[in-house]
């Protein structure tokens, strides 16, 4: 199942640096969990609706967001991607564009939880991993 994921993520991320985010949304399990880098605005670990209101609220804080994945890395049940995300603060001309590590961990029934860090090492060691 692992190449299927790693497919699975390139064909979502194909959406995604077009700002099309609803493959994200329709793949979340019920009790899918969102754990942001420590560097991220209200950074925490959310579930279920709590998680869908965070992403909505980051991605809406952009006009223009999209996200790009530079290197997906097979690991099994998960996925280590990186990511580029683009998207101008709302309010603002100055386009803006942050590197970030993410492991997607799937299960049967979808998409079960993502995983954000600011460093590929970091996101490497959470998927069991090295360098």
């Amino acid at each position: 199942m692992s190449q299927e994921n790693v497919e699975a993520i390139r064909a979502a991320f194909e959406h995604y640096s077009r700002g099309d985010f609803s493959l994200l949304f329709a793949a979340m399990t019920d009790d899918f969990e969102f754990v942001t880098a420590a560097e991220m605005p209200d950074a925490g670990s959310y579930r279920g609706q709590e998680a869908r209101e965070w992403l909505t609220a980051y991605m809406e804080s952009f006009d223009g967001f999209t996200m790009e994945a530079t290197e997906v890395i097979d690991a099994g049940d998960k996925a280590v991607s990186a990511v580029l995300q683009r998207g101008r603060p709302r309010g603002s001309e100055i386009p803006v564009e942050s590197r970030w590590w993410q492991v997607v961990t799937f299960r049967d029934d979808g998409l079960a939880k993502v995983e954000m860090f600011s460093q590929r090492h970091q996101a490497l060691e959470a998927a069991g991993l090295s360098e």
